[in-house]
């Protein structure tokens, strides 16, 4: 009903590159490239200006994106209604979460999922708490997993669970033994710090300047993945929160260590949706399972922790 020319000029101005769109759609770049020169063709202007680094919308562009935003919502809408009629759950439900929860919680879960719902199919990206609101907000995904902070108006909390920035270390290293740790007493080892996480890297950084330590980064990278192993092996000092940990804090491998007096331990993880966007009936389904099941994930961490 709607031409896919839609869908790829809404992936295109997403990722800001025709490449990167035909890697994430599948299809050719030339086919992409050419309905977008077709559609500028028909409309009579340019909805997207060539940079040497890629494509930026124009104002044309930024008002065809929200229509096509708008009108693929719909369509989607209509869809999960007639799967409605036939007594089940249907179409894609997008998702932007935390990296953390992209390690065990989210697969675990989409699996859970799909055994209850299987016409229901995941697009899920990971970022930044801070984007993901973006995300959220502009219509790039219909449901966020992020850090409930600074939470834009247009932006409402399904659920929330307390779950605090933490120390993290190998049982191997000198402050595993540790009932609490200040930040001041982390910044003696190396540091492992995750870039792009505006929440901890800005929060520890503030905090690290007022003791007037600033402490040294042995590795800072934007992927979580890659601190792991040097967590494991007692190389230095992360700061987490449990969610991408929990199998290495049970087995005793990995101790998450509170950190003293710091703002980290008010932290929140919430399930987050758009307050004025319309929800498919996929969508509200997905989000009120995460929504139960992010409460039972906390729980279960907090076990782990008590031990």
């Amino acid at each position: 009903m709607h031409a896919s020319v839609l869908r790829y000029f809404v992936c295109v101005a997403r990722a800001g590159s025709i490449r990167q769109a035909s890697e994430e759609l599948h299809v050719a770049s030339s086919a992409i490239s050419r309905q977008i020169l077709k559609l500028e063709e028909e409309l009579g202007t340019s909805l997207f200006e060539r940079l040497p680094n890629g494509l930026r919308l124009t104002r044309a562009g930024e008002i065809v994106l929200s229509h096509a935003r708008n009108t693929l919502h719909d369509f989607d809408i209509m869809k999960g209604e007639l799967g409605d009629l036939e007594g089940k759950k249907t179409g894609r439900v997008r998702i932007a979460c935390l990296d953390s929860l992209a390690i065990q919680f989210l697969p675990d879960r989409v699996k859970a999922f799909n055994r209850q719902h299987p016409a229901v199919d995941f697009y899920i990206r990971s970022d930044n708490y801070s984007q993901i609101f973006g995300f959220v907000a502009d219509g790039e995904v219909d449901i966020g997993l992020t850090f409930d902070l600074a939470r834009p108006e247009d932006i409402r909390r399904i659920a929330g669970v307390r779950m605090p920035l933490m120390a993290m270390v190998g049982k191997s290293h000198p402050l595993a033994r540790m009932k609490a740790v200040t930040l001041q007493e982390c910044a003696q080892f190396n540091l492992l710090l995750q870039l792009d996480n505006e929440v901890m890297s800005s929060m520890i950084a503030i905090e690290l300047s007022a003791l007037d330590r600033a402490g040294r980064t042995l590795v800072a990278t934007n992927n979580q993945m890659m601190l792991k192993p040097l967590i494991l092996n007692g190389t230095g000092v992360a700061f987490f929160t449990p969610f991408g940990l929990v199998e290495e804090l049970k087995s005793g491998e990995v101790v998450a260590i509170p950190i003293a007096g710091s703002r980290l331990q008010d932290l929140e993880v919430g399930v987050v949706v758009a307050k004025r966007r319309p929800m498919t009936g996929a969508t509200q389904a997905v989000a009120e399972f995460l929504a139960e099941e992010l409460k039972a994930f906390a729980g279960e961490i907090q076990e782990v922790l008590a031990r």
